[in-house]
């Protein structure tokens, strides 16, 4: 009975790592600000454009950028922190 719990312990150690290892790399972004956003602005969007130029007033003033990394919003923040020269992260999860 016992073995057949083992796989499943081996993965909570293997979540537990992933997080260890995520919190070391983002601990380095001092200061950073997250944005949140929808997937339903397209780029020409006025939303997906403010969301750019906060990324890059944002980077501007030497702030990192955190988005999930996706599309619209998020993409429009990332970016314009990424074409002022920022510092831009995108996190994201696969899911099964």
């Amino acid at each position: 009975m016992l073995d057949a719990k083992m796989p499943e312990a081996w993965r909570v150690l293997r979540i537990q790592s992933e997080l260890v290892d995520g919190i070391e790399q983002l601990i380095k972004l001092k200061g950073a600000v997250t944005v949140f956003g929808g997937a339903r602005f397209q780029a020409n969007s006025a939303a997906y454009k403010e969301a750019q130029l906060l990324g890059e007033l944002l980077a501007s003033e030497g702030v990192p950028v955190i988005t999930g990394g996706g599309p619209e919003i998020m993409e429009g923040a990332n970016r314009g922190a990424y074409e002022a020269d920022g510092a831009s992260v995108g996190l994201n999860i696969t899911l099964p």
